[in-house]
């Protein structure tokens, strides 16, 4: 139980850190990247925890360079939960 609770806690900061870093940029930012991951994906923010291809490919695909701008705006919401693994590995895809 506690490896699951523990992980839709991740999974709930991830997709906060996603949102306040869309919206940072503006409104119709965040939803056009909501749109377009359910659109594509049939997913919502907090799935790109578990499929961080997904936001990476939105961003370059849809806010190309402005991509960079959010990517670092979500680092910085989650540094100081980037020594944790799963995060980790969020990060590392989204980045590249």
């Amino acid at each position: 139980m506690g490896d699951k609770r523990s992980d839709l806690i991740k999974k709930a900061l991830v997709g906060l850190a996603i949102e306040r870093a869309l919206l940072r940029v503006g409104r119709p930012t965040y939803e056009k990247a909501a749109e377009v991951l359910y659109k594509k994906y049939r997913c919502y923010l907090p799935d790109c925890y578990e499929h961080p291809e997904y936001l990476a490919n939105i961003l370059k695909e849809f806010f190309g360079d402005a991509g960079k701008v959010i990517v670092e705006s979500i680092k910085n919401d989650l540094s100081e939960f980037s020594d944790l693994e799963p995060v980790t590995k969020f990060l590392r895809i989204i980045s590249q």
